[in-house]
């Protein structure tokens, strides 16, 4: 693979999500050994499935909590599904504001709750941002390789 302005980009985006504590760099780089010629997109294939399942499953945990009254069995299937899928990606931050959420929502603290649910909410929209860029410059090195 030859070292091209793309790739470098694409090597400085993944490093400053890293940096940032946005991904976990242990997970994703585990996450790449699963790429190969069988499937050589997997790994943009594995954080588009995030950021769409993510994002249904926080619209569906906001559903939930504003209910009356909450909606409990929902909340709890949605956050245990978030914390699997982010941890599965190495979605650090992500996975730590939803562990305060159900930390919280445990502990029956519900206007807390919809307090981190907001700081969830935020630091996703941050996140997926920042991956969708870094997936499309995935798939625009990938494209330009042939």
């Amino acid at each position: 693979m030859a070292s091209t302005p793309l790739r470098q980009q694409l090597s400085i985006m993944r490093q400053s999500l890293f940096d940032e504590g946005l991904l976990d760099q242990g997970q994703v780089s585990y996450l790449e050994t699963l790429e190969n010629e069988d499937d050589p997109d997997f790994i943009e294939n594995v954080f588009t499935m995030f950021l769409r399942d993510s994002s249904r499953y926080i619209a569906s945990i906001e559903k939930a909590l504003e209910t009356t009254p909450v909606d409990r069995l929902v909340m709890e299937r949605m956050m245990y599904r978030l914390k699997g899928s982010s941890a599965s990606i190495g979605a650090s931050k992500i996975n730590d504001e939803n562990n305060k959420l159900r930390k919280l929502f445990h502990e029956g603290d519900l206007e807390s709750g919809k307090a981190a649910l907001q700081k969830l909410k935020a630091e996703h929209v941050n996140f997926k941002q920042k991956l969708s860029v870094y997936v499309g410059m995935l798939k625009q090195a990938k494209l330009s390789e042939y």
